[in-house]
């Protein structure tokens, strides 16, 4: 029903050019614009009494949606429009996106009766596309650990009806969900027949959004077969895809193929990082998964305490208070992962409980973006923590599993322990960006201090660990910071004997890490000690007159040792106000003088962040 006159005397067509432009708003990247221009768009069409435009402007606004972020408006108006329109063909697309838009902000129960409708209202509309539409509001509906029989069925009949339509999107759907089946109960050959599917679908169709999810989806395979070089490469064109199409999840889905990454090649500080950022947004947003997973990667970063922590905040209600939906079993494994790594017996006996039944499946970043694993793994994990007789029948299971599907990585792991550092490294920032202002502290918890010059003495010397550079070297090497070159001309005090003779052991100690350098190929290593040699033979010839004889060095020695050490000071000051630790631990390592040093302790190792 159209309602075409208004007394305002604005044309309801008005509406459809505010869709036209919020999809190029989206198309460009600006998510939140163009949910704004839809709104707006939507309100015209109400006023204007037009409730085609009204479902039009509807149906858009999903596209906007990130998963798993609470929806907003976006369901109050789907079922505005879903309540005002008479069309059953209209009805039924916003049913299913009703559906789509409840599951996809974190509530799967509202889903469920307007994914029925969708297949009610699809049989009378009797075409293929809205039935192929309500299959997979259905199979979003029923995405939970226990309607997978069902998502099974479901998936192969939305293949079927998706095979002979040339709608792009609903074909693209159909891989996506056999796929995401296909890695469910592991059927690598499956798998394989999908993840090329996605890449003919996008070379026929030319789309960028199956681009998008092809290489993306290929990206994680890689990863799963421990394929790293071929990972990168595929991550590096997810990313250049992500660029060219309007998809709100290509931030998560790149945060997710870099963390796995992270945990393929044991790299700490990519683990940290991602646990942070992990840590963070899952808290703002208010989603369990991505807690679960901070908590997972917190863990492999070597900071158990703050998995603890995760693992705890989200069984504070026991499993019981886990939503049984889509990612409830990445929830689980995550927190299983944490609890048998740190002891928390309680906590691991009963997530492993709630497990068992769920035996023999894969385990998934909802939509198949990462893999984490197969249930039987986790459960092994908790088994062989708690003394569990069945423990190797578990890890059995799971090598067995990964090698069927070529999970090197993961068969590997599941031989014994999850490979940890033996001494779990601190990660600690200390760097600058482009604006001059420092982030100090540990990854995650960082101050911002203001730029200083003993700031980039510190980052200069805990990039070189063990290394003596002189006070003149570290002033030099810092000059990128406006005054901190010291003048080198002025002739005076003396350089002391004990001063030279630090020179000619490093000196000696130099031309030995020379040839050992040389002997195992390192240009690289080769390069920065030259260039120290050559630093510290410069210290020792000025420091000798005619004949070898002692000479004056003047300010320039003395000057730089003070200037130095009052700036680390100064610095440290200024970190002790708001990361204490740090500074204690840099006040403990770090050693000023006339020649500089950073020692950490081997008991306590730190990984650093610095770039």
């Amino acid at each position: 029903m159209r309602v075409m006159d208004r007394a305002d005397g604005r044309s309801p067509v008005e509406a459809s050019r505010q869709v036209a432009a919020a999809s190029t708003a989206r198309a460009s990247g600006d998510v939140d614009a163009a949910r704004t221009v839809l709104v707006a768009a939507f309100d015209a069409a109400r006023a204007a009494g037009d409730t085609d435009a009204m479902a039009e402007a509807a149906l858009a606004m999903p596209a906007s949606q990130r998963f798993g972020v609470h929806p907003g408006q976006i369901p109050a108006l789907l079922h505005e429009a879903y309540v005002a329109t008479v069309d059953l063909s209209m009805r039924c697309r916003l049913a299913a996106a009703l559906a789509r838009s409840w599951v996809y902000g974190g509530d799967a129960v509202r889903a469920t009766r307007f994914a029925g409708d969708a297949q009610s209202l699809a049989g009378e509309v009797g075409t293929a596309e809205a039935t192929a539409d309500a299959l997979d509001a259905a199979l979003v509906a029923h995405w939970g650990p226990d309607d997978f029989a069902e998502r099974v069925s479901l998936a192969a009949r939305l293949d079927d009806v998706a095979a002979h339509l040339r709608n792009p999107e609903l074909r693209l759907s159909a891989h996506l969900w056999r796929l995401t089946t296909a890695w469910e109960c592991l059927d690598i050959v499956a798998v394989q027949r999908q993840l090329r599917a996605l890449e003919l679908a996008a070379e026929e169709s030319g789309s960028a959004r199956s681009a998008f999810f092809a290489v993306s989806r290929r990206a994680m395979h890689a990863l799963v077969t421990g394929d790293v070089s071929a990972a990168d490469d595929l991550i590096a064109r997810t990313e250049q895809a992500g660029v060219e199409v309007a998809e709100p999840d290509v931030e998560a889905v790149l945060h997710e193929l870099r963390s796995m990454r992270a945990l393929r090649v044991g790299d700490l500080v990519a683990l940290a990082t991602e646990a942070a950022a992990h840590e963070a947004f899952g808290a703002a947003e208010g989603i369990p998964s991505v807690t679960a997973v901070a908590a997972s990667l917190w863990l492999a970063a070597g900071q158990p305490d703050r998995a603890a922590r995760l693992a705890g905040q989200l069984m504070a209600g026991g499993v019981g208070g886990i939503a049984r939906d889509v990612d409830f079993l990445l929830n689980v494994t995550c927190i299983v992962d944490v609890a048998a790594a740190v002891e928390m017996t309680d906590v691991a006996r009963e997530a492993a409980v709630a497990l068992e039944p769920y035996a023999g499946r894969g385990v998934l970043n909802a939509g198949a973006v990462t893999f984490h694993g197969v249930v039987d793994d986790y459960l092994y994990r908790a088994g062989n923590m708690l003394g569990d007789t069945d423990a190797d029948r578990w890890r059995h299971a799971a090598q067995n599993a990964y090698r069927r599907i070529g999970a090197r990585w993961w068969e590997q792991a599941s031989d014994g322990p999850r490979p940890r550092a033996s001494t779990p490294p601190r990660v600690l920032c200390l760097r600058c960006d482009d604006s001059g202002r420092w982030a100090v502290g540990n990854v995650g918890e960082t101050a911002t201090l203001a730029d200083l010059k003993g700031l980039h003495y510190l980052r200069y010397l805990v990039q070189r660990p063990g290394t003596d550079v002189t006070a003149l070297a570290l002033s030099d090497a810092a000059s990128d910071h406006p005054g901190t070159t010291l003048e080198v001309s002025d002739l005076g005090a003396p350089l002391d004997a004990t001063a030279i003779a630090s020179y000619r052991r490093r000196l000696s100690d130099l031309d030995h890490q020379l040839e050992a350098a040389d002997q195992r190929g390192d240009q690289s290593a080769g390069e920065q000690l030259n260039a120290e040699r050559n630093l510290v033979l410069d210290q020792l010839r000025s420091a000798a007159g005619l004949g070898g004889r002692r000479r004056h060095m003047g300010a320039s020695t003395e000057r730089a040792r003070v200037a130095v050490r009052k700036a680390i000071a100064t610095a440290l000051t200024q970190i002790d106000q708001h990361a204490p630790d740090v500074a204690r631990l840099l006040r403990d390592a770090v050693h000023t003088g006339v020649a500089c040093r950073y020692d950490p302790n081997p008991d306590h190792p730190v990984s650093w962040v610095t770039d």
